[in-house]
C-alpha cells in the first residue's frame, strides 16, 4: 500500500450576562497531545483581558479527507474508519464502500488534537488495517493494489467437519459459576447464546479444537470438552502441571497440542495422551503478570494476554519470549482472549459485567463491542475459512450483510458519525446577545451526535440526530434549532422534534417555514424538557430527529454536523444566537447586529463576535462538563485562554480530563 499525506488546513435578560455561543463538539476522547500540565496559569485573567486572533473561531475540530484508490474495486469491499485515543482505543467516526468504483473520498470532523486514525478494509472476508499519522494533516490519499491473494492455513484434519458457503464465526465463553456461552462475533452486534451449565463445575480456560468441533475446558485438575455438533460433555484426561486451575488455554490447530500457562509458566501438552511436550518459562512480562489468556492463530503465531496487556510470544530455546504489543495504560484487566481468521483478537475484562473487546494484534488497537450481565473468565473461537463465509445479501444492494449495517434495506448500507459511534459532542450557549455576558457558557449546554446513513454508492439517504440537554444554567427559556446548508426542496420529511408554545410554524414536511435553507426546530422551550439547574447532566429528555432526504445526496453536499446550530432567545424567534462567524437564518433580526457589544460585519460576513473576537459561540468536539454558575471558564478549565490566545494551536485538547488541566472545584462533575 502507498501512503501519500498531503495537507490544506480548511477547515440580555439573564441579558444580564454575556452571550458566547460555546458549541462543543468532540469525539469520544481522541487522540491527545499533552503539553506539560506543570505549566498551569497562576493569574487569574478575566474573557476580555485575553487577546485572541481575528481570524480565530474557537474550533476544536478539523475535516480530514481520505481519499481511496483501489486497483481491484469491489462493491462488496467496506472500509471502516476510527480514530485512535491514548490508549489505542478505536473510536469508530464512519464506514463506506468504493462502489465498484477506482476512487471514492470519505470526509469526516474529527478532534484538532487527533494524532492517528485507524482505517479498516474488509473485501471478501479478508480485513487489511493500516494506522495514519493526521496531526495536522487535513488530506491524507491511501492507494491499494489489490493484491487481496489469501493464503489459506492449514488446520489439523481441516477436511473434518467443514461447513461450505455457510459459517458464522463464533466465540465460547465460560465462567467460574459454570456459565457456558457462544457469542457470534459476525454478525456485528455480537448476540450470544446460552448454552448448557459446564458439566464439572466452573471453569475460567477454555480452547476451540476446529477441526473436531470440540471445547476444551479445565474444572480444577480435568480436563473436559464439549461436542460442538453432538452438544455433549465428556472427560478428557485427569491432572496437569498446575495441579489445580489456571487462566490460560489455547489449542493449536497447525499442531494439535494445547497450550496452558499461569503467571510466567507455560506447558504444551498432547490433549489426547496428556503428556506435557515442553516447559516454558515466559520471559518479558511486565507486572502485574497474573490473569490474561493465550490465543493462537490459524498460521501459529501465539499471542497471550495478562493483566498488564497484550503481548506477542516467540518460542526460542525452550523459553518463551514475550513482547508487549498494546499501550501499557490498559484502562481494564484482560482475562481472556481469542483470534479469528483474520486474526482480529478479541478479549473479555475482569469483572460480573465482562466487556467484549476487539483488538489489533499488530498495535494493540481496541475497541469495546458489547458488555453482557454476566462474568466471562476465557473465551475460545471457532473460525471459519474464507471460502466457508455466509455471502447472503438479503436486499440485493451488493453488499453481504455481514458487511451491510442495514442488512434488510436496499436503500441502506453504511453509517457514518459526528463526533463518533458511541461519543457525544456538546453545544453550550450564553443567552444575553448582543450583551456581554458572564462567560460561563452554561445557559444552555446541549450533547449532541449526528449519523448520516449513505447507500451503497456512499450517498446520503437519511439524517439522524439526536440531541439531549445537560444543563440549563440560564433563567430565560431559550429553544434551539439547526439549518442545513440544502434547500427544503432537498427533504422530504422531518420528524422527532418537540414544539410545544406555538413559537414556530413548520410546513408538512417539518421544516420551518419562510425559510430558503432547510431549517429544523428541535425545541422550543428547554424548560418544557429539563429542569433548570447547571449541574442536572442527564440523557432522559433525549430527542431523536429523523430527515429523510428526497433523493440521496453526496456527502460534500450536506457538509459536516453540528453544521449551523443557534439557541433563539426566550420566546424571542428572531433573537437568534450562532457559533462565531455562522450566518443567521432568514429569520434573524438583521437590525440587531453591530449593536451594543456585537460588533458583527453583515457586509463582510463577520458575525457573532465581540470586537475583541470573542465568539458567542465555539465549537467542541467533546462531551464537556459544564461549569458552576457565574464561574469563568478558565478557572475549571486551566488552558482554556492558553488555547485561545495561541488561535487554537496550544493546548488543543483543553476541555479533556488530562491531568492539571481541570479545576474540579469550579465544574460540574458527573
Amino acid at each position: 500500500m502507498l501512503i501519500k499525506i498531503i495537507m490544506k488546513n480548511k477547515i440580555s435578560l439573564k441579558r444580564i450576562l454575556f452571550c458566547q455561543t460555546l458549541i462543543i463538539f468532540l469525539i469520544y476522547s481522541g487522540c491527545t497531545f499533552n503539553e506539560d500540565p506543570s505549566a498551569i496559569p497562576t493569574e487569574q485573567r478575566g474573557m476580555e483581558e485575553i487577546n485572541v486572533p481575528e481570524d480565530f473561531n474557537f474550533e476544536t475540530s478539523q475535516e480530514i479527507s481520505i481519499k481511496i484508490e483501489d486497483k481491484k474495486p469491489s462493491a462488496n469491499s467496506r472500509y471502516n474508519f476510527y480514530l485512535l485515543s491514548e490508549t489505542k482505543e478505536k473510536i469508530l467516526i464512519g464506514s463506506q464502500s468504493n462502489a465498484n468504483k477506482n476512487s471514492s473520498v470519505s470526509s469526516f470532523i474529527i478532534p484538532r488534537d487527533a494524532q492517528n486514525l485507524r482505517v479498516e478494509r474488509i473485501n471478501g472476508g479478508k480485513v487489511e488495517t493500516y494506522t495514519l499519522a493526521v496531526e495536522g494533516e487535513n488530506t491524507i490519499d491511501l492507494e491499494f493494489s489489490g493484491n487481496d491473494d489469501v493464503v489459506e492455513s492449514e488446520v489439523a484434519n481441516p477436511s473434518n467437519g467443514r461447513i461450505t458457503g455457510d459459517c458464522y464465526e463464533k466465540l465460547y465463553a465460560v465462567n467460574n459459576s459454570g456459565g457456558f456461552y457462544s457469542i457470534n462475533n459476525e454478525s456485528g452486534n455480537y448476540e450470544e447464546v446460552v448454552l448448557p451449565k459446564l458439566q464439572g463445575g466452573g471453569s475460567i480456560a477454555c480452547a476451540v479444537n476446529r477441526s473436531e468441533k470440540k471445547v476444551y475446558y479445565n474444572t480444577n485438575t480435568t480436563l473436559r470438552y464439549y461436542d460442538i455438533e453432538l452438544e455433549s460433555f465428556h472427560v478428557l484426561s485427569q491432572g496437569n502441571p498446575f495441579n489445580g486451575a489456571y487462566p490460560r488455554m489455547e489449542y493449536n490447530n497447525t499442531n494439535g497440542l494445547l497450550y496452558i500457562a499461569r503467571d510466567a509458566k507455560m506447558y504444551i501438552i498432547d490433549p489426547i495422551s496428556n503428556e506435557i511436550n515442553s516447559t516454558l518459562n515466559i520471559q518479558g512480562l511486565e507486572n502485574p503478570i497474573g490473569g490474561g489468556d493465550l490465543a493462537i492463530s490459524l498460521d501459529g503465531t501465539i499471542y497471550m494476554c495478562a493483566f498488564s496487556g497484550l503481548y506477542r510470544i516467540n518460542i526460542e530455546n525452550e523459553v518463551a519470549i514475550a513482547t508487549r504489543i498494546s499501550a501499557d495504560n490498559l484502562p481494564f484487566k484482560p482475562t481472556s482472549m481469542a483470534i479469528d481468521r483474520n486474526d482480529r483478537l478479541y478479549l473479555a475484562t475482569n469483572g460480573s459485567n465482562s466487556q467484549l473487546i476487539e483488538m489489533d494484534k499488530f498495535d494493540g488497537a481496541w475497541q469495546v463491542v458489547q458488555t453482557y450481565n454476566h462474568a466471562i473468565n476465557d473465551l475460545g473461537s471457532l473460525p471459519c475459512t474464507q471460502d466457508e463465509l455466509n455471502q447472503n445479501d438479503s436486499d440485493n444492494d451488493g453488499i453481504w450483510d455481514v458487511n451491510d449495517d442495514y442488512p434488510d434495506d436496499g436503500n441502506k448500507a453504511f453509517n457514518s458519525f459526528t463526533p463518533s459511534e458511541l461519543g457525544w459532542g456538546t453545544l453550550a450557549f450564553e443567552d444575553l446577545w448582543p450583551l456581554k455576558g458572564d462567560y460561563d457558557f452554561n445557559d444552555l449546554l446541549l450533547n449532541y451526535r449526528f449519523i448520516a446513513v449513505a447507500n451503497q454508492d456512499n450517498e446520503i439517504v437519511e439524517l439522524k440526530a439526536k440531541i439531549s440537554i445537560n444543563s440549563i444554567g440560564g433563567v430565560l427559556h431559550n429553544g434551539f434549532g439547526f439549518q442545513l446548508p440544502v434547500s427544503q426542496d432537498k427533504i422530504k420529511m422531518v420528524t422527532g422534534y418537540h414544539l410545544s408554545k406555538n413559537i414556530v410554524t413548520l410546513s408538512d414536511k417539518g421544516m420551518e417555514t419562510g425559510q430558503e435553507k432547510a431549517v429544523i426546530i428541535v425545541f422550543e422551550d428547554a424548560y418544557d424538557l429539563a429542569e433548570p439547574g447547571v449541574c442536572n447532566s442527564s440523557q432522559s429528555n433525549l430527542i431523536e430527529i429523523n430527515i429523510e432526504f428526497v433523493s440521496p445526496i453526496s456527502p460534500e453536499e450536506l457538509g459536516h454536523p453540528p453544521y449551523n446550530p443557534f439557541i433563539f432567545i426566550n420566546g424571542e424567534r428572531e433573537m437568534e444566537v450562532h457559533l462565531p462567524n455562522k450566518a443567521p437564518t432568514d429569520k434573524a433580526q438583521q437590525s440587531v447586529f453591530g449593536t451594543q457589544d456585537d460588533a458583527s460585519d453583515v457586509q463582510n460576513g463577520k458575525f457573532y463576535k465581540t470586537n475583541k473576537s470573542l465568539p458567542w459561540g465555539i465549537n467542541i468536539i467533546h462531551k464537556l462538563k459544564p461549569m458552576k454558575e457565574g464561574r469563568d471558564i478558565n478557572l475549571g478549565y486551566n488552558f482554556f485562554y492558553s488555547w485561545a490566545e495561541s488561535g487554537g494551536n496550544n493546548y488543543s485538547g483543553w476541555y479533556k480530563n488530562n491531568s492539571g488541566y481541570i479545576n474540579e472545584n469550579e465544574i460540574c462533575l458527573d
